[in-house]
């Protein structure tokens, strides 16, 4: 390290880093500095800039030549240290990554990503607390363009991706985003992103962002009229149960002619694959929250049932999860929607096999409401017990 580093970084420590040129500066030399420059160097630089009228030394009494009491210099010598020292100005810097994210928001529609960009990442290099403590970071500043390349790319997104191939397409690397900016792009979804509910698993926030870490498969039982490359299925015809993947979610039409009166949905898959087949109902796997592909497609079913009488059923656990699941499907696909075996005599049931809750989730349930749950919610902070699906069978 040289000598301007030392002078440069006092000068950004300071409310001066903003570029201010007017005035004086001085900086006390004292005996730690040397373990990053040896003391003959460091004399010999502050010496050579004085020749050269940046700055003016101030000896040690007594010790004239060997021993700098501080360093004086007038403010307009900055640009010769950033220069001297191959730095960039701080202010600099700040403008730069300030104009960075204003071109990024002028880039992205996305409401999550937009909302982290403004209330974070903009508002600190705005902020005087912030941009005084602010050091340049190669290693950071590369993880962030990073990011920004990855924020870039889940904007584009409509559909869903493996997690590899969007890592190879947008970040040139397909192992990139699960080792660097998976955890980072998890934490800002599930602060800004409306689709993201509290407790949900990290896959299942992927899904709502697209990306997958496996392909989306949704189980159902019952009859599903659904027409795909011309070809018309009714997926009643297999009594056990059957499967639409991704491709089959996104192409697939759903018919008008639906037999349905009645749409159970079953958190845990032990349950769904239980539950038997019966003429009018259809039977879906959750596998906890839907996908926004599987969401979309069960829209589009509620919309072509609109003129029959259906029963909409949720069964799940007697849990913190299980109501916020329960309450994820009411209010995002089907409206009408009532609890199936959750209720206050399926709890008491099954009481024996209860589960102490845990204490942050009990306090969680505390604040959780839901009318058409609230006695069974009541009844588990009662008790502190939850109870699982898989205690019925």
């Amino acid at each position: 390290m040289i000598l301007c580093d030392f002078l440069i970084d006092q000068y950004e420590r300071k409310t001066k880093w903003n570029n201010i040129t007017e005035g004086n500066a001085s900086f006390r030399i004292e005996e730690k500095y040397y373990k990053y420059l040896d003391k003959t160097s460091f004399l010999n630089q502050a010496k050579e800039l004085e020749s050269k009228k940046l700055l003016k030394i101030k000896w040690v009494s007594g010790y004239y030549n060997e021993d700098i009491e501080k360093l004086k210099y007038p403010l307009t010598s900055m640009k010769d240290f950033y220069r001297i020292a191959n730095r960039k100005p701080k202010y600099e810097e700040i403008m730069e990554k300030k104009q960075e994210i204003i071109d990024l928001l002028q880039k992205v529609k996305t409401s999550w990503i937009r909302e982290y960009l403004e209330k974070e990442v903009l508002k600190n290099l705005i902020d005087e607390k912030y941009l005084k403590k602010y050091k340049v970071n190669e290693a950071k500043d590369k993880k962030n363009t990073l990011l920004y390349q990855c924020l870039l790319g889940l904007d584009q997104l409509d559909s869903p991706i493996f997690k590899r191939v969007f890592s190879k397409r947008y970040l040139k690397n397909s192992k990139l985003f699960e080792k660097q900016l998976q955890s980072v792009v998890l934490r800002i979804a599930r602060k800004y992103h409306d689709g993201v509910e509290e407790g949900m698993e990290n896959s299942d926030v992927l899904f709502q962002l697209y990306i997958e870490e496996y392909s989306q498969e949704l189980h159902i039982k019952g009859s599903l009229l659904i027409k795909a490359d011309g070809i018309t299925l009714d997926t009643g015809e297999y009594h056990y149960g059957t499967v639409l993947n991704s491709l089959t979610l996104k192409n697939a039409v759903i018919l008008k002619n639906q037999k349905i009166n009645k749409i159970l949905t079953i958190e845990n898959k032990a349950n769904y694959m239980a539950e038997p087949y019966e003429a009018g109902t259809l039977v879906i796997f959750t596998h906890g929250y839907f996908t926004p592909l599987e969401r979309d497609f069960l829209c589009c079913l509620k919309e072509s049932l609109e003129d029959k009488p259906v029963t909409y059923l949720h069964s799940g656990d007697l849990d913190y999860g299980g109501v916020r699941i329960f309450q994820y499907i009411k209010s995002r696909i089907f409206p009408d929607l009532k609890p199936y075996k959750m209720d206050i005599e399926t709890y008491n049931r099954y009481i024996s096999c209860g589960e102490a809750i845990e204490e942050r989730t009990l306090k969680k349930l505390k604040k959780c409401r839901e009318p058409i749950l609230q006695d069974v919610i009541d009844r588990i902070i009662e008790t502190g017990l939850v109870i699982e699906q898989e205690a019925y069978l």
